[in-house]
């Protein structure tokens, strides 16, 4: 029954209603302060609000909000339909929240599941409706459905032919009528001067004429309920009261008043007359049950919750933001992150990309603040550089670091002219010179401790200018050699040129073992299956890596990939990269199945050491015996099978 009284919303998207001296709009402004207010609602906690926003189900229990640019809406919590201020079709179910319907635009009113285009055609999910041409106004409840034409004929479905329509009158003054609200037998206008014609079509004279009965001559909204013995209409007039039209011979008649009720411009009834919704003069609603008036609160942000993917990344990192509101009705909803609800103080270290995510540009704190909802959450991300820099040293006391390429993972520039180096980093400014003293701090000139050295690689500046700078702290380790800038927990780290002998000397006590050992290759960087190599250095590289150092049995010198040091044991040690011995000499195989085998190939005869070495270890195997022999299957990550029988390769699959 509730479905009828989306016939106002729509109508007064293009026309308004004189109240007290006022405008009542469907599109009113929103509340001061700016808030959106609720615009109309057509099930429990399901509401449009004036800015668009739809407050819908999904999945039957979570309540979601679609913010859009809805002017109208029809329907229940769970399904309906969907008018936009542009005049396009939306639908929403269980399963998603409201999308556009294909080919339905121009819309002018919606009502249940029939809405009214431009050009004054009536449509519903079956199509184009035949015979409906010229139409101003549309109806629906009950079941029963009736439209206004332009030319002023008012017509009525036909229950028994859905096709034909029954002319009820030709209405005089069609262009005055601003809502049209049919319930069952019941076809109510409304005029724009306040008042409300009925025709009832089960009230009919000697001559089958249907007369027009006047109801009220002051009304701003009308609404119908079902109910026995007598369907029921409320009728919200313009001193904001609500009255009830009684039963039977009073079904003309507002017979009661709702008490407890004042300010009113208009009504939905969700059950029947004793438990309905009221919009008020402000833009707020109550609702009314069984004589108790109770307010509804529009959803509000009670709370937001902001996490990141990682709060210590490393320069180049990207960063994925999620935004989840908790509102005052429970509901938990998810916002995507945009550069419209996100602010960065620091933008220099931390970018907001296009999608809502953040891209780390360099070392530093950076304080991330999220708005939603009204309420603000601020992170702190701190930035470090994942590989180190070079060429740190400290000189008589003076920790020195290397200009540009500090600078620059700081997020900063350098620049050069005249002999005067410029640095940017944010919103500070430096300037200092090779050999001098004097220096510029944000356009002030400053006194450095130390004069800025001249380097082959880079010019080195006193880590007191960055500290002054930015705000860093500088500390010199003495173990390994290294200046380590921090920004509380953001870090990078610049190497002097003793560091890797440090590290060496620190790190070989455990490598140190391999070396001048030989080793047979298996699989590693390409170079020949079952070829003699021999460790003859593992050296650690300017950032804290190594690099294995081989000689080939002919002499040639090859060297692997940088890696950690527990990556050096366990290449060492695991048989997939390397021998520790010499395999042709352990399996005294012909050449023919070495061939086979350093070729990746498996033939039918092979045994199962062939058939690893060729392939690898399988991904599973099972074993079975059957007529006094043993079976075993043997599946490889790429599904290639081989099957044993007694220990020889007999069923190869690809």
């Amino acid at each position: 029954m509730r479905k009828i009284f989306q016939t106002i919303v729509a109508a007064c998207v293009w026309m308004s209603i004189a109240f007290a001296g006022q405008a009542i709009s469907a599109n009113h402004a929103f509340a001061e302060g700016g808030e959106p207010q609720i615009e109309n609602i057509i099930g429990k906690q399901t509401y449009l609000l004036s800015d668009g926003t739809l407050w819908s189900m999904i999945d039957g229990y979570r309540m979601i909000r679609s913010p859009g640019n809805l002017a109208a809406i029809s329907g229940d919590e769970y399904f309906g339909l969907g008018m936009t201020k542009d005049g396009q079709l939306v639908e929403w179910g269980v399963s998603s929240g409201p999308r556009p319907v294909d080919g339905q635009t121009g819309l002018l009113q919606l009502v249940d599941d029939y809405w009214l285009k431009t050009d004054g055609t009536v449509w519903n999910r079956g199509g184009k409706r035949k015979g409906l041409d010229g139409v101003a106004l549309i109806g629906y409840g009950g079941k029963k459905f009736a439209a206004l034409k332009q030319n002023g004929e008012l017509l009525y479905l036909n229950e028994y032919n859905s096709d034909k329509y029954m002319k009820i009158a030709t209405i005089p003054d069609a262009s005055a009528v601003v809502s049209l609200t049919v319930y069952d037998s019941r076809i109510v206008l409304l005029y724009a001067n306040g008042t409300v014609i009925e025709y009832d079509t089960w009230n009919f004279d000697d001559n089958l004429r249907i007369p027009a009965v006047t109801v009220a001559q002051d009304a701003v909204h009308i609404a119908i309920t079902g109910a026995n013995p007598t369907d029921i209409m409320f009728v919200t007039r313009r001193d904001g009261s609500v009255w009830l039209t009684g039963d039977y011979k009073k079904r003309w008649v507002l017979d009661r008043q709702v008490t407890g009720l004042g300010n009113v411009v208009k009504t939905v009834v969700m059950e029947d007359a004793d438990h309905f919704y009221a919009k008020r003069t402000d833009g707020t609603w109550v609702f009314y049950d069984d004589g108790e008036v109770k307010p509804v609160d529009i959803p509000r942000v009670q709370s937001a919750e902001v996490t990141v993917s990682e709060s210590k990344p490393d320069v180049g990192d990207i960063i994925v933001v999620g935004i989840q509101e908790k509102y005052t009705n429970n509901s938990q909803i998810k916002v995507v992150p945009s550069p419209a609800n996100m602010t960065i103080d620091k933008p220099y270290l931390l970018q907001i990309q296009p999608d809502g995510k953040l891209k780390t540009m360099g070392v530093g704190q950076a304080r991330l603040t999220v708005t939603t909802g009204g309420i603000s959450k601020t992170l702190t991300i701190s930035i470090s550089l994942r590989n180190n820099l070079k060429y740190a040293k400290q000189e008589k006391g003076i920790v020195y670091l290397p200009a540009k390429a500090v600078i620059q993972a700081l997020g900063g520039t350098l620049t050069s002219s005249g002999g005067v180096l410029t640095a940017k980093i944010g919103e500070t400014t430096l300037s200092f010179k090779t050999g001098d003293i004097n220096g510029t701090l944000n356009g002030e000139p400053v006194k450095l401790k130390t004069a800025p050295l001249a380097d082959k690689s880079d010019t080195l500046i006193p880590a007191s200018l960055i500290t002054e700078a930015v705000g860093a702290s500088v500390a010199w380790d003495a173990k390994w050699k290294t200046a380590v800038v921090a920004f509380g927990d953001a870090r990078l780290t610049v190497v002097s040129s003793e560091t890797a002998a440090l590290v060496k000397k620190a790190m070989q006590g455990s490598l140190v073992k391999y070396i001048g050992k030989s080793y047979w290759v298996n699989g590693f960087q390409d170079w020949d299956r079952f070829s003699k190599v021999t460790v003859t250095d593992i050296v650690p590289d300017e950032l804290g890596d190594f690099v294995i150092v081989f000689k080939s049995a002919t002499g040639k010198m090859l060297k692997s990939y940088s890696m950690p040091s527990s990556y050096v044991t366990e290449i060492l040690t695991d048989e997939g990269y390397f021998f520790g011995y010499d395999p042709k000499k352990k399996y005294a195989w012909s050449a023919s199945i070495w061939n086979q085998i350093k070729a990746g190939k498996v033939s039918l005869g092979m045994t199962k050491d062939q058939v690893r070495l060729s392939w690898g270890n399988p991904a599973g195997r099972s074993v079975t015996t059957a007529v006094g022999k043993t079976i075993e299957t043997w599946v490889f990550s790429d599904f290639s099978t081989v099957a044993f029988v007694n220990g020889k390769a007999t069923l190869i699959l690809y």
